[in-house]
């Protein structure tokens, strides 16, 4: 609220048969060719001397140097709390009544602030200002979460923190199974498929029991691993940490058993849909005993055995003519503008589709020409760097240092790096010697790469939705292809999860802490996928480039409530006015009484 923009309003209100002032703050406007007022907001009557105190605060916005020093005493505003961020957070999590899971845990203990306030704190600190458990009590000081919990933010510390991170993770299986629940009452649909992977986390020590040393998406590293189950509009049903060095396909078998025990649904039900590290024999046998119908990918290596076709057909096809040539495949059917797909066959219960898109294509050969100017870059330095030898070099080293970058640059399987004897002139006192060294030289194997070219934008899904109505399957191709499709949606979750609620660094080493840590940020982006489904579904004018949950915490923040004190004796809480877009957003996602004039005086009561 801008006060140099306001002014002291004041319309005569009838009260039984004595007639009194109430006062607003309003604004004037020029609308239409004419001037009209805008009530911001409503004080009700005041004194004399209260409406004095208004008059000085708006010139003192206007002019600041016509204060007094006791005048600056007298007016001053104390404090200010993020406020509707936090409150439209706050509303989410009520949405989805996780309070009633972790009040449950509260029947058994005594608590001067209750487990489920503490937990959604925790979870809504993660969306706004991830902190560590000890710094979320300083954070939550400057917040009005003690206004919307009506508790004292004393009570609010680490330690207690600490204390329930255990009781926290206790209600991990409930509010599984209530958020399955839940989804499969609001969208039963979205709960066709369900999409399984998993994720590791960095730790720097080794004290949990949870973390291994071994690879990981960041490399060797100290880690555990996060599985996670969501539906298909991303929202988390189910997660659990796992020790780390867990190989993804060994987990298939504990799937089945969570999902059985763990959840309120039949796992015949949903499509399970999984990645290729998934796959395995064993594991598909094990899915098709249980009778789960699943969707994945087999590996590159294993499409030309399965297929039986001869992809050098398409090693010729570039970016330019890659849609022309696909078109001109009648054994494909065209998706849309970018896949197209073939069945291939069926073996016992599997049925293998191979599929094309041709915008990975072209962003596999852009990747692969890239990573060749690159090669011709490091070729150069490290030449340059070779002739400046002081001492004799090894070739094996050598090699190896030029074989290591083409693995890590996933062109080993076409060029290699010949090396050449170079003898580098070195002058000491005594004589000229000669110093061996060594000059690499870039071999590109064309007929191997035909190979490894042949095969972009290729994949090839299995899965065992085999079933036929007479000579058609009752899920065609296009029920078996998108749903692998739409797996960006766990992929999205992990990002989310990893970046956004920044689940590392983890600061617990309590077993039971690092599950509970996870499950506060599983639950944290279960708030930022709520609030960013909302907001995609309801798109706005003035605000209808806001689709995400960052953008939408970014405009609210600036609304803010206000601790102001008139004089000695009488403080007061304004909120901030909110602007025409925060208003919009707030309409946009039904939740327009968080500013209203009656929700801040029942806060501030």
């Amino acid at each position: 609220m801008d006060l140099a923009k306001l002014h002291l309003h004041w319309r005569p209100r009838k009260r039984g048969n004595k007639v009194h002032k109430s006062y607003s703050l309003a604004r004037s406007l020029w609308e239409n060719g004419k001037n009209r007022k805008e009530i911001v907001l409503k004080l009700g009557s005041l004194t004399e001397e209260e409406a004095e105190h208004w008059r000085l605060a708006l010139r003192a916005a206007k002019n600041p140097s016509i204060l007094t020093n006791q005048s600056q005493e007298e007016i001053s505003i104390i404090s200010n709390h993020a406020y509707l961020d936090l409150a439209v957070l706050k509303e989410t999590w009520k949405s989805w009544k996780l309070d009633e899971i972790f009040d449950r845990a509260d029947d058994q203990k005594q608590r001067n602030i209750s487990l489920s306030s503490l937990a959604a704190l925790l979870a809504i600190n993660r969306c706004l200002d991830p902190a560590s458990k000890s710094r979320v009590p300083s954070w939550a000081k400057k917040t009005a979460w003690p206004f919307l919990e009506r508790i004292s933010i004393k009570e609010v510390n680490s330690s207690r923190i600490f204390r329930e991170l255990s009781a926290i993770e206790n209600c991990k299986d409930q509010l599984c199974h209530h958020l399955c629940k839940s989804v499969l009452e609001r969208d039963p649909e979205s709960m066709q498929a369900l999409f399984y992977d998993l994720s590791s986390t960095t730790f720097s020590g080794a004290r949990c029991v949870l973390v291994h040393w071994g690879h990981c998406k960041e490399g060797y590293e100290n880690h555990v691993v996060l599985a996670l189950i969501v539906n298909t509009k991303g929202l988390p049903i189910y997660w659990e940490v796992l020790e780390g060095n867990t190989a993804d396909a060994k987990t298939i078998s504990w799937l089945l058993k969570r999902l059985k025990e763990k959840l309120p649904i039949a796992i015949s039900t949903p499509t399970m849909v999984f990645d290729r590290g998934m796959v395995s024999d064993d594991n598909l046998t094990l899915l098709e005993e249980s009778e789960v119908k699943y969707i994945s990918a087999m590996d590159k290596n294993q499409i030309e055995e399965i297929t039986g076709v001869d992809f050098l057909q398409f090693a010729d096809m570039t970016p330019e003519t890659v849609i022309k040539e696909m078109n001109a495949r009648p054994d494909f059917i065209r998706l849309d503008d970018q896949t197209y797909c073939k069945e291939v066959c069926v073996q016992g219960v599997r049925r293998y589709v191979l599929c094309f898109n041709a915008q990975l294509f072209k962003d596999q050969k852009e990747a692969r020409e890239e990573q060749l100017a690159k090669l011709e870059l490091f070729v150069q330095e490290q030449n340059k760097e070779l002739l400046q030898a002081k001492k004799n070099r090894q070739e094996a080293a050598t090699q190896g240092k030029f074989d290591a970058w083409l693995r890590k640059a996933k062109l080993k399987g076409f060029i290699s790096i010949e090396l050449e004897e170079k003898y580098v002139p070195k002058k000491t006192k005594q004589m000229l010697k000669a110093i061996l060294s060594y000059q690499g030289r870039i071999h590109s194997d064309e007929k191997k790469k035909l190979e490894v070219v042949k095969l972009d934008g290729f994949w090839l899904l299995v899965t065992n939705q085999s079933d036929k109505n007479k000579d058609r399957f009752v899920h065609d191709t296009r029920a078996v292809v998108q749903p692998y499709r739409e797996k960006v949606v766990i992929e999205s979750s992990f990002r989310d999860i990893k970046s956004f609620v920044e689940i590392s660094p983890v600061h617990v080493w309590k077993e039971e802490h690092v599950k509970a840590h996870y499950t506060i940020c599983v639950l944290g982006h279960l708030l930022d996928r709520t609030l960013s489904l909302i907001l995609h579904e309801k798109r706005g004018k003035a605000t209808k480039e806001i689709v995400s949950h960052e953008r939408l915490y970014e405009e609210l923040s600036g609304c803010q409530l206000n601790h102001i004190r008139m004089d000695p004796k009488q403080d007061t809480y304004k909120l901030t006015e909110p602007t025409d877009r925060q208003v919009e957003l707030l309409e946009r996602l039904d939740m327009c009484h968080l500013v209203k004039e009656e929700t801040i005086a029942t806060l501030t009561a």
